[in-house]
């Protein structure tokens, strides 16, 4: 009888042991899957926060494209070579105020842009407004003013029409100048990205 109580105490040993070690072998188990899957979801959330950042760089970058292409038509529409074209081609009044919206248009879709992605360049932006309004209020009292008539009426209005052409320039090139910065920090930032 002996025997047999060795043989049940060992078996019950050896069972509680399988036991004990089966509980350890679990909870072992149980940590490395949750640490892996813990892994898994930062691993993804850590793709999913690059891959929007990488569409916001993207997009940012395409808006940079738009705005640089208005601007550059906004001062090529405020330029001393388009007050020439628009003085030599007899253009009438209902035209030259179509072309006007035209312009403001294109002006109006910079400032989206701007409000929205670069508050920094409103304040050069509202300025450059400014003086689009002065450009083409002068620039139809030029179209509307006879030079052999009125040539020191017309002087005044062309030189105003040439300042203004000028500070829209310049302003347009500033913003130009910062949008290609931008630009470029972007590239880089798109490039680092694709690593």
């Amino acid at each position: 009888m002996q025997n047999e109580i060795y043989i049940v105490a060992g078996a019950a040993v050896t069972a509680l042991a399988a036991f004990v070690t089966a509980k350890i072998t679990t909870g072992i188990q149980l940590d490395i899957a949750r640490l892996n899957a813990e892994k898994d979801v930062k691993l993804q959330k850590d793709r999913l926060h690059d891959d929007r950042l990488k569409n916001e760089l993207v997009v940012e970058r395409e808006k940079l494209d738009i705005l640089h292409r208005t601007l550059s038509r906004i001062q090529l529409e405020n330029s001393q070579t388009m007050s020439y074209f628009q003085s030599q081609s007899n253009m009438n009044v209902e035209s030259f105020r179509a072309r006007y919206l035209d312009n403001c248009e294109r002006f109006h879709e910079s400032m989206a842009i701007v409000d929205i992605y670069y508050p920094k360049m409103r304040d050069d932006l509202y300025h450059i407004y400014g003086q689009m309004n002065i450009f083409w209020g002068n620039q139809e009292n030029l179209l509307r003013t006879d030079i052999k008539t009125n040539p020191d009426g017309w002087s005044s209005l062309l030189c105003k029409v040439l300042d203004a052409g000028e500070e829209i320039s310049k302003r347009t090139r500033n913003l130009k100048d910062e949008i290609t910065d931008r630009a470029r920090k972007l590239k880089e930032r798109i490039d680092n990205f694709s690593r």
